[in-house]
């Protein structure tokens, strides 16, 4: 993902829903806006190590996010790990941060999901040097990882990041970059499977991960930036979350985001259910009550890969719209694993911010999302 701080490539979502009822016109069942409760926002690296900031920072983004955005899961940028699996730098206002939202859920009796992302360079990444890349087939550089994560989600391990906070993080998201490689992928699904038996060690069995996603495609070959239906199915049964990253298209006409955002979101949910594949006996439906969350793009940065003209909330939102109208005609099944939308990312919400403004991204996540 892009450096907010979040590294990010040509590739590449979280979601809870109430559907809502009716028909249209000629009979299509319609999903109405406005009724997803479950969002997600990514938070820029500043929510974990701005200390000066951080406390009004949080005050004024999770009011709005729980009373305006329908937003109730946070991912704030936990950090970049190392070539040997450790995190770059300590978040030292990490226990601000979660001081700042334990004060709010309290005065609302309310909770949010806050699971920080760790993002790296994966080793098949070939735009950067080989001693930036973390190199999971390492059973030592994975054990740095998952040590890295228990710092984040308990209290009590050594080096813990939350030590004395009276509320932790709920779990981790892992955002390892290019993801495509079937190497990288066996390796990838060994981690996450080494992660879980830790929290479950750790008596911590109901901490959650999540994984950033590069977008859908069909090309054969596989480009490294992609995964195919198989790779979302096979990778879902390891998480709880998987969060689409569906940005940096490369598309130039705003007239064709909508419709591909409709094919991504159609596709992966169905690819997550096992639908894609008919569900036989080698693609069978998850039973780890994976969730999806499909992105929508809040950055300004103009690149090969995105234009912000293009791919924004205002062009993404309908199409996803669209596909969970298509699903809910044809097959309730694999909409029923759609948790909602994740905006990439939220950084203080200003009018001159590289990332998700609150007078555009936010204001069209009203109008086009919430319909507000």
């Amino acid at each position: 993902m892009r450096n907010s701080g979040r590294a990010r490539w040509r590739s590449p979502l979280v979601i809870g829903l109430l559907i809502g009822r009716g028909a249209s016109t000629f009979g299509q069942a319609r999903i109405e806006t406005g009724n997803y409760q479950q969002n997600a926002s990514f938070l820029s690296r500043r929510f974990l190590t701005d200390a000066k900031n951080v406390g009004a920072m949080t005050d004024d983004f999770v009011r709005k996010a729980y009373e305006l955005y329908k937003v109730r899961l946070l991912f704030p940028n936990g950090g970049l790990l190392n070539s040997d699996g450790t995190l770059d730098h300590a978040p030292f206002s990490a226990n601000i941060f979660l001081e700042h939202v334990n004060a709010y859920e309290h005065a609302k009796g309310t909770m949010f999901t806050l699971m920080p992302y760790l993002n790296a360079y994966s080793f098949q990444d070939a735009a950067h040097a080989a001693n930036l890349r973390v190199n999971l087939e390492d059973r030592a550089v994975r054990a740095h990882i998952v040590a890295e994560c228990a710092k984040y989600v308990s209290a009590s391990v050594p080096g813990s990041y939350v030590r004395g906070s009276k509320r932790v993080f709920d779990g981790i998201v892992l955002d390892i970059e290019p993801g495509g490689d079937p190497a990288f992928l066996a390796s990838l699904k060994t981690l996450l499977a080494e992660l879980r038996t830790s929290f479950l060690r750790m008596g911590l069995a109901n901490k959650k991960i999540g994984f950033a996603a590069p977008q859908y495609t069909e090309r054969v070959p596989k480009p490294n930036w992609g995964w195919d239906s198989s790779d979302y199915h096979s990778v879902a049964r390891y998480i709880d979350y998987v969060i689409a990253m569906t940005y940096d298209s490369g598309l130039k006409d705003e007239s064709k985001y909508q419709p591909w955002m409709k094919d991504q979101t159609t596709h992966i949910l169905r690819a997550v259910s096992g639908a894609t594949r008919d569900i036989d006996t080698a693609h069978p439906s998850p039973t780890n009550a994976i969730r999806v969350l499909i992105g929508l793009p809040g950055f300004q940065t103009v690149s090969k890969a995105h234009d912000p003209d293009v791919e924004n909330v205002a062009h993404g939102a309908p199409g996803i719209l669209e596909a969970l109208a298509l699903l809910r005609s044809q097959d309730r099944t694999t909409l029923n694993y759609f948790q909602g939308v994740t905006m990439y990312t939220h950084d203080g919400g200003s009018a001159d911010s590289n990332f998700a403004r609150y007078d555009k991204d936010w204001s069209e996540w009203k109008k086009y999302w919430l319909d507000k």
